[in-house]
């Protein structure tokens, strides 16, 4: 792996903890077709709940929180008791990013039907996105035990809060339960396999994605997995050629051109990585990681006044981070810019030490600017 010529940059290609994403792919023309189907039905009989409940799905399926909240909402108006309706309401409330009332909508839901599985479930998925680890993997165990049709989302949840606790064993035993609950998946291979290659387990964590391609050829996700093997082989051929199949089949993956563009720097194609970079930042103009990244690159080629540009703006974006701030401290100190050199130096030794490397490079560097 190459950490770059001065500094650490290039984080993707510095850890081998980059987590496979599934690539979820919503059937939008069965979704317009129950749009279409209920929004006859509430046309014939104003009063239906549950064509409003469902409707309401529909929209959230396809992302279109606002009316999912207002056809649940109808849905709860015309019957208080309809527990299905407070889950699809508080679903929209999540993505809505109000998890407060989300939640009362989950409990209200499970209070209402007990035996309705899916409320668990979405439930602890609020507790997993809000780092209460421990209530998550109660809510999924609960899930799993409550629901037949909920155990294999919930499988691959808990595996992953699992995974983030550092249980790794216990997060590739529900992987491996997943895939006997749903053996034409390829998301619990696509996540065992990064399991296996945090472990060190290359040729383990390539046959698991060789099965998730083989399952679905048509997804991204398998792919993806694949790339981020052979990147970890150091085999940039191969970690392209993956990339190239998941930007085609996928064109709004984003890591892909993240991860792509680092690989093609190193290739020395800056031209092509270039590009990439900036349609990561197309996509997600908000991730930091990858102005950071780009910065790097326009560093190595000598383009300061660019990479300073991008330094700022990753730390506009997360003003805290200490890797960027060291990093913009050694191009400020090729740019011989004492003063800001130790400022920066000076702004990662004020924060927790979280990242030992820039702390170290930082106490480094302030020796050479004084």
């Amino acid at each position: 792996m190459i950490c770059g010529s001065i500094g650490r940059v290039f984080g993707l290609l510095c850890s081998v903890t980059i987590a496979v994403t599934a690539v979820a792919h919503a059937d939008e023309a069965s979704n317009d077709r129950v749009i279409a189907e209920k929004t006859a039905i509430i046309a014939a009989e104003p009063a239906n709940a549950a064509a409003y409940e469902l409707r309401g799905e529909a929209y959230y399926l396809k992302r279109d929180w606002n009316r999912a909240f207002d056809d649940c909402s109808a849905a709860i108006r015309i019957d208080p008791n309809f527990g299905r309706a407070y889950h699809c309401r508080g679903r929209a409330y999540s993505a809505k990013g109000d998890r407060d009332r989300a939640m009362a909508d989950y409990n209200e839901a499970i209070r209402l039907d007990p035996d309705y599985g899916a409320p668990y479930t979405s439930r602890a998925e609020e507790y997993f996105n809000h780092r209460d680890f421990d209530l998550a993997i109660a809510g999924f165990t609960e899930a799993i035990e409550r629901s037949p049709k909920q155990a294999y989302r919930a499988l691959m949840m808990r595996g992953q809060v699992y995974a983030v606790k550092g249980a790794a064993d216990r997060a590739a035993a529900d992987y491996t339960e997943a895939m006997q609950r749903n053996p034409a998946a390829a998301w619990p291979y696509e996540l065992r396999s990064n399991i296996r290659l945090n472990k060190g387990e290359i040729d383990a964590a390539l046959e698991d994605c060789d099965s998730a391609v083989r399952l679905e050829p048509g997804s991204a996700g398998g792919h993806y997995c694949r790339a981020i093997v052979f990147l970890n082989k150091d085999d940039t051929d191969g970690t392209i050629r993956e990339l190239d199949d998941v930007t085609r089949i996928t064109p709004s993956f984003q890591k892909a051109y993240r991860v792509r563009a680092v690989v093609l720097h190193r290739k020395g194609d800056d031209k092509r990585a270039l590009a990439d970079f900036d349609e990561a930042i197309r996509l997600q103009p908000r991730d930091s990681q990858v102005y950071t990244d780009r910065a790097g690159v326009f560093r190595d080629l000598g383009q300061h006044d660019r990479a300073l540009a991008d330094y700022n703006e990753a730390l506009r974006l997360d003003p805290n981070n200490q890797d960027v701030l060291v990093n913009r401290g050694l191009l400020y100190m090729m740019m011989s810019d004492a003063k800001h050199a130790r400022a920066d130096f000076n702004s990662v030794l004020a924060l927790p030490p979280t990242d030992k490397w820039a702390v170290d490079t930082a106490r480094e560097g302030l020796g050479f600017v004084k």
